[in-house]
């Protein structure tokens, strides 16, 4: 059955990350998987503790319990519904693993708790092998049909645990669009206008027009259960400040509209690639002290443990047949270096090198085998 209280709130979480991502993206395209997000960084809440914990919980839009389990048994039931790619009627796949530094020691209890709710890939790894990065950067492609082939670009010496969740899904249209009145039309983006290919359906459609808007949702397979909601602010209203005023209500309204009215769709083909480091968006959600050296993650290992950033992709295209999309969110875990003393005795031969740094020149190198 599936879980109101983590779908709900992910939808009020969901608008609150982009509308921060609007903010500094503005006039760009942005595209964000809020579900994958959600995952990602309610895997490590596992391992959080106090305050840390409450400050994902209200970033997330969650319900304090009084503890975890609760919101564990909702993620569970979400994953296991979103499962049921029959009933669904398209192609839906969740996935999540944790590659953990096989140099720390974890507790047990918080990745089992991963494991058995979110059905976690648990893998212990060498962090300084390059096989590592590669076998994190696979998964990635793998679990999203190689439409995002890499998630990390470098593993550094103070990251000893990534958190991952991949979303790929494909449809097809209820109904789908007639290629042959697809045309080539301008589109007015906020630089000027571009050439795009204007698809059209003319039927009767689930539309609705609200204060400063109208919308249409597009269902997706035989069970029409998941859709696509296309949002056109009135003429005159940018699309930054209507996703300024964008509520859990806009979108629940639609989510039960169920009138048909006969009229027109003109949507183009479009094709979004989107990458962003949302550690500024979550910080401004409320998550300010996972990021920062106060963080208490003592569930999850001994030491100083702290969210270093949460990296997240996607994907997405639709067109006449239906649609096409994908995510990946890494959740980074480090832990302060511990800098131990060392003694560095020079007596024996050695290299001396003079080297200028604001041009890059080498301007003397040599061995000194006795000094004088």
């Amino acid at each position: 059955m599936t879980s109101i209280r983590v779908l709900a709130p992910t939808t009020a979480f969901g608008i609150g990350l982009l509308k921060n991502e609007i903010k500094t993206h503005s006039g760009e395209n942005v595209l964000i998987s809020p579900i994958s997000v959600s995952i990602a960084l309610a895997m490590p809440m596992n391992g959080a503790h106090g305050d840390t914990q409450k400050e994902i919980l209200q970033g997330l839009s969650l319900p304090d319990y009084g503890g975890l389990q609760t919101t564990n048994l909702s993620y569970a039931n979400l994953l296991a519904d979103l499962a049921d790619n029959e009933a669904l009627g398209v192609d839906l796949k969740i996935a999540n693993a944790i590659w953990a530094n096989r140099d720390v020691t974890f507790k047990q209890e918080f990745l089992d708790t991963n494991s058995q709710s979110f059905k976690a890939q648990v893998t212990s790894a060498d962090f300084a092998a390059p096989a590592t990065l590669a076998a994190i950067n696979q998964w990635a492609s793998d679990n999203t049909k190689t439409l995002i082939p890499t998630i990390l670009d470098s593993i550094s010496p103070d990251h000893i645990m990534f958190l991952l969740n991949a979303v790929y899904f494909k449809g097809e249209w209820n109904v789908k669009f007639d290629k042959s009145l697809t045309k080539e039309e301008d589109f007015h983006a906020p630089t000027g206008s571009v050439k795009c290919h204007l698809m059209q359906r003319s039927d009767e459609m689930l539309y609705q027009r609200g204060a400063n808007f109208e919308a249409v949702k597009l269902p997706f397979g035989d069970s029409k259960r998941i859709n696509l909601y296309v949002y056109l602010p009135n003429d005159g209203i940018s699309v930054d400040n209507f996703v300024g005023g964008l509520t859990e209500a806009t979108i629940a309204n639609l989510a039960i509209w169920d009138w048909l009215s006969e009229g027109t769709l003109l949507l183009p083909r479009f094709q979004l690639d989107y990458e962003t480091e949302l550690n500024d968006g979550l910080k401004k959600l409320g998550m300010n002290r996972a990021f920062s050296s106060d963080a208490d993650f003592s569930g999850m290992a001994g030491g100083k443990v702290s969210i270093s950033e949460v990296k997240h992709k996607t994907f997405a295209k639709f067109d006449e047949e239906g649609g096409e999309a994908a995510a990946v969110t890494a959740v980074s875990m480090a832990t302060e270096c511990v800098r131990m003393p060392w003694t560095m005795r020079c007596d024996r031969p050695f290299v001396a090198a003079l080297y200028d740094e604001g041009t890059g020149s080498l301007l003397f190198i040599g061995v000194v085998n006795a000094p004088k």
